[in-house]
């Protein structure tokens, strides 16, 4: 997508902007911001389920809310 071709592949080249911080464990190259994108956004995805169930409200959700009756 636009977000790799344009921010990560370009920053993961060599003498890009995120080499130095991700180019020991993705690599340097084609492909090493694809790599990158994955690992970041795998991460925000274990924040928001970790950040859901340090939430009282969300983590007890369904003993919180009533049953719904159905149809």
């Amino acid at each position: 997508g636009p977000l790799a071709d344009r921010v990560f592949e370009p920053a993961m080249m060599p003498g890009g902007a995120l080499v130095d911080v991700f180019g020991g464990f993705s690599g340097v190259g084609p492909g090493a911001g694809m790599g990158v994108m994955f690992v970041i956004f795998g991460a925000f995805g274990v924040a928001v389920g970790l950040g859901g169930y340090l939430f009282p409200a969300v983590r007890d959700a369904e003993t919180l809310l009533p049953d719904h009756g159905g149809g």
